[in-house]
């Protein structure tokens, strides 16, 4: 008999015992709307490709785990430490969430305690009227009292997803929760003001009286701790003191720094809608959305190369790694005068083709003829590879010489 730790959740649980499965255990894949006869003739939604027949047809695709509402309990009232006091209990190659807010707060969300709660409602404090440290402005209900500093971060363990968000349904405050269910492997979260169901991965909802609306997405960082505690000593860092008793030493998935658990084979544990074999299942990728273009780039190409060139559509793109944070940016390159900078690796240093300035991965020209130029920084939504796929089957793959692949053809899982 299998026995499973009385402080892990439900929906844990039934993962833990799926991992024990052979590798050759498959769920068979639903067919797109398109592709089962539903008319996708309907007003179009707020997300780029998806009208809301589709988005209906998403919510008929969900998956049940047998788990109920806040199974897996998010965080209502977040504590904060300071970088000295985290560093106490984190190892330097930790993988860490950065979310770089207005006002210049800098806010880290430890993977080791995401990959328990899933959601963290957050708030920022208003210099007006400043909340008690650790302080959501919420009860444990979810109701949000905060009328515009409100924000969420969410991570889907399953499809390596992370994501970042304004609190908000529709014109309303509020904070989000775990439904329970997935769809394509990827988190479902509901809202506390309408109770409408949103996919994470879209940041769309799929039912409700909000359906077709989108959430305000904020850029999210997929770095490490030892480079982020050198570059962001002023760091507020998401405390243990979450009021579960969770053991945030442990990822019940296993390890993306060891081989041989769920991060690094091929096995699906619940159904996706598509899948393709043109990377693994598993590869971490940056998802690109550029109005109706939808991209995926490498992020192991990147960090080989320091800095690459893309192109998406008649789009530009740059992609720059930052070795010390472990950690790849996305830009545009063309300028706003139209001219398109290109980018290489010269003596260690990233460096314009142009005027052979040099770059820093902030994408800030510090030295030469450019210097004090900036390039526009790209939103990407890091995920691996068969979730973003499940979504966006047109997604081009850009990498190693920013050559994009040709789509290859579906594999049944």
């Amino acid at each position: 008999m299998i026995k499973i730790c009385c402080h892990v959740t439900p929906l844990l649980s039934f993962v833990l015992v799926l991992l024990l499965l052979p590798a050759g255990v498959r769920f068979s894949p639903p067919a797109f709307a398109a592709e089962s006869g539903t008319s996708t003739a309907s007003m179009p939604s707020e997300v780029p490709g998806f009208s809301l027949d589709d988005l209906r047809f998403l919510y008929n695709e969900l998956t049940s785990t047998g788990v109920g509402r806040n199974a897996i309990g998010p965080i209502y009232n977040p504590v904060f430490i300071p970088v000295a006091d985290a560093g106490l209990s984190m190892d330097n190659q930790e993988p860490v969430f950065v979310v770089h807010y207005p006002g210049g707060i800098t806010r880290v969300y430890p993977q080791s305690i995401m990959v328990w709660h899933e959601i963290v409602n957050d708030v920022l404090p208003d210099a007006a009227d400043a909340p008690p440290r650790g302080s959501y402005g919420s009860d444990r209900s979810g109701q949000a009292k905060s009328s515009g500093n409100n924000y969420t971060v969410s991570y889907s363990p399953l499809t390596g997803s992370i994501m970042a968000f304004k609190s908000r349904a529709g014109r309303f405050p509020s904070s989000f929760g775990n439904e329970g269910r997935l769809l394509n492997a990827n988190l479902i979260m509901f809202d506390h003001s309408s109770g409408s169901l949103w996919s994470q991965l879209l940041a769309a909802c799929i039912d409700g009286p909000l359906a077709g609306k989108r959430l305000e997405r904020y850029p999210v960082y997929w770095m490490r701790w030892g480079g982020v505690k050198n570059r962001y000593p002023d760091a507020q860092v998401l405390a243990r003191a979450t009021g579960y008793k969770r053991s945030y030493g442990r990822d019940p998935y296993g390890s993306y720094f060891r081989s041989g658990s769920y991060y690094d084979d091929t096995r699906l544990l619940f159904p996706v809608m598509r899948a393709s074999d043109r990377l693994p299942p598993k590869e971490r990728v940056l998802g690109l959305e550029i109005e109706h273009l939808y991209g995926a780039v490498i992020i192991d190409a990147v960090r080989k190369a320091k800095a690459l060139n893309q192109t998406l559509g008649v789009f530009k793109l740059a992609a720059f790694y930052d070795e010390e944070l472990d950690s790849v940016r996305l830009f545009e390159s063309r300028l706003p005068d139209g001219r398109v900078l290109e980018f290489q690796l010269f003596e260690g240093k990233i460096r314009d083709k142009d005027s052979n300035s040099e770059w820093n991965t902030d994408g800030e020209c510090v030295y030469g003829r450019m210097r004090g130029v900036g390039l526009k920084p790209l939103l990407a939504v890091d995920s691996m590879w068969f979730a973003w796929y499940a979504f966006h089957p047109d997604t081009l793959i850009l990498g190693e010489e920013a050559k994009p692949r040709p789509r290859g053809p579906d594999i049944p899982y």
